[in-house]
């Protein structure tokens, strides 16, 4: 659905803009006047009304603040000679792009850009950053000489010279006066329910639906909206996000699909799916997220469109855990009076010290260069609070780097649409206090957390007040959070939960399961000396461990980038 390679030439041909593709995606939009051409693929939600509107104007800040959706375009404009290459709102789908033969070769990922043109060493750089961070901070793929397209950035290309132009400040969307949260509600309520709308496509669609409040949500949106919709979640036989939305989508009598990640995916789908999910993603994500990609296998049998609450919990509530999506060293670097001490932190921890020895010095001390252009030091943002600055990582790069791994995957066989992600929405979210882009830097307080529990509530009460009065996987309702008394329960609960000790044996998705089970196959995966500490590998297939499992997925897909063979089950020959 977005798989694609193609070169731009030095010299404008004569022959159309598909012309110029080596693999040509399936294209949504293809348009062409006097002046212009322009094809877009992937999901541009609104793509035909752009191109029809009468005043159009077709270049890329247009076309980015009209169109809805994740997509990627190109652009051609004769008159000027110059093309124009870039993806949608904060970047979600990657563009990774080099020079080959003074032309230059885009394509979404990163390991096939590099078999195209000829390209197979490892960056260093990318290894350091991906085992410090969980993923690449900056713009460097797993190849040297592949650069991953800044976020909110596209590219103009003129008589072969690259030019990169950023077209959003995500800081200029924050506002210094918000509306108090107390007071939006009502019109916070209609702006997001006319936004769900408009992602909602005329047939049957698939609608996520967890054990939380971003995607009931949803649901709601949806079923206010008239939409024809299959519910669907995934997660472990028992676990929360399975059982309380087939204990809802009964008592509400809406459809509802239940994906298990039980033994027989442990067995038969973990490792074929983790391998592949980490190739797709260009080596920016591990295996045991491959639950996504078998996910998606099943999903599109169904539509090949769904909505999904990504990012809402991300925009309405102040990050407050640490863990894959913000690393420790992450929190470390936002949450450090100085660079020199979040250096030393980093530099003193647990990923650093998988790595061999001396082996990244040189990498180390460019990496930290880099790190001083960062909000959190760069005297550029000095007039935003520290969580502002934080948030300007969280919006440009977590969204991309961490969430856009799951979806690049997605998108090979349907279209994942993120309503919250929306630009008109996001910009009334961030004039109220319900964004949590206003609350301290790693808020605690869950009296100041709960805000954007309560607008869900409020939404929930207006499009489908009987999903308000089911239970979700925090262990009240929806339409607690609108009384008094149940506030004081929401209250209580909050306290028994702090008081209980977190059960380490949790793994709602079987990764735990699946990495024992195919422990095997990962003894056999080759520790290069000259990146990692040897001793790393000594539980491989026990310990339940993100930073062993981050290099060992990088261990995947260097392989790949080397042109090695992997291993896949079935076929154990094959060792890296």
């Amino acid at each position: 659905m977005t798989d694609f390679l193609l070169e731009i030439p030095s010299a404008v041909p004569d022959s159309g803009l598909k012309q110029l593709f080596v693999k040509s995606p399936p294209f949504v939009v293809d348009y062409s006047d006097s002046v212009h051409e322009l094809v877009m693929w992937g999901d541009p939600v609104g793509g035909d009304e752009f191109v029809t509107d009468p005043d159009v104007v077709i270049d890329p800040v247009s076309l980015i603040s009209r169109v809805r959706g994740h997509y990627y375009f190109l652009i051609l404009n004769r008159k000027e000679r110059e093309f124009f290459a870039g993806n949608s709102l904060f970047s979600i789908l990657p563009i990774y792009y080099c020079e080959k033969e003074g032309e230059v070769v885009l394509s979404g990922n990163a390991l096939e850009l590099g078999r195209y043109a000829g390209l197979d060493t490892v960056s260093r750089r990318f290894v350091l950053e991906t085992v410090l961070f969980n993923y690449p901070l900056f713009n460097y793929s797993i190849i040297e000489r592949i650069s991953l397209l800044p976020s909110n950035s596209y590219m103009e290309v003129r008589q072969g010279s690259v030019k990169l132009v950023r077209h959003t400040a995500t800081e200029d969307l924050f506002s210094a006066d918000p509306l108090p949260w107390r007071r939006a509600g009502e019109s916070v309520n209609a702006a997001f329910l006319d936004t769900v709308k408009k992602y909602i496509p005329a047939g049957k669609y698939l609608n996520a639906f967890t054990g939380g409040l971003d995607s009931r949500t949803l649901v709601a949106a949806g079923l206010a909206a008239g939409g024809d919709m299959l519910c669907f979640s995934f997660g472990a036989p028992g676990s929360k996000d399975v059982e309380i939305p087939d204990l809802v989508t009964g008592e509400a009598g809406l459809p509802y699909l239940k994906i298990l990640l039980d033994d027989d995916y442990v067995r038969m789908g973990s490792l074929d799916n983790g391998i592949e999910f980490i190739l797709n993603a260009s080596g920016t994500a591990s295996f045991v997220r491959g639950h996504y990609l078998y996910a998606a296998k099943i999903l599109k049998r169904h539509s090949d469109c769904m909505i999904t609450g990504n990012f809402g919990s991300e925009l309405f509530r102040a990050a407050n855990v640490r863990g894959v999506t913000i690393s420790p060293n992450l929190v470390s670097l936002f949450s450090s009076n100085s660079a020199d001490e979040a250096f030393e932190v980093i530099r003193g921890s647990s990923q650093f010290s998988s790595l061999a020895k001396g082996a990244f010095d040189e990498e180390w001390d460019q990496l930290k260069q880099s790190l001083l252009t960062l909000p959190c030091f760069n005297r550029n943002y000095r007039e935003l609070t520290r969580n502002e600055r934080f948030y300007v990582f969280i919006f440009e790069e977590v969204f991309r780097k961490y969430f856009g791994a799951e979806m690049v995957n997605q998108y090979i066989h349907l279209k994942n649409r993120t309503p919250f992600l929306d630009a008109e929405f996001m910009k009334i979210i961030l004039g109220t206090g319900y964004a949590g882009v206003y609350s301290e830097f790693f808020e605690k307080n869950p009296f100041k957390r709960y805000k954007g529990q309560v607008l869900y509530a409020q939404i929930i009460r207006e499009a489908a007040p009987q999903l308000g009065k089911m239970i979700t996987d925090k262990g009240y309702c929806p339409d607690d959070l609108l009384t008094l008394a149940g506030r004081l329960k929401v209250v209580r609960g909050y306290v028994r939960k702090k008081s209980r000790p977190l059960d380490p044996a949790t793994d709602l998705f079987s990764a735990g399961r699946a990495f024992r089970h195919n422990a095997e196959f990962f003894r056999k995966v080759y520790v290069h000396p000259g990146f990692f500490n040897q001793e790393i590998m000594a539980d491989s297939g026990q310990a339940a461990n993100s930073t062993l499992y981050t290099i060992l997925s990088l261990l995947i897909a260097m392989a790949a980038a080397e042109d090695r063979e992997i291993p896949l089950r079935g076929n154990p020959k094959n060792d890296i």
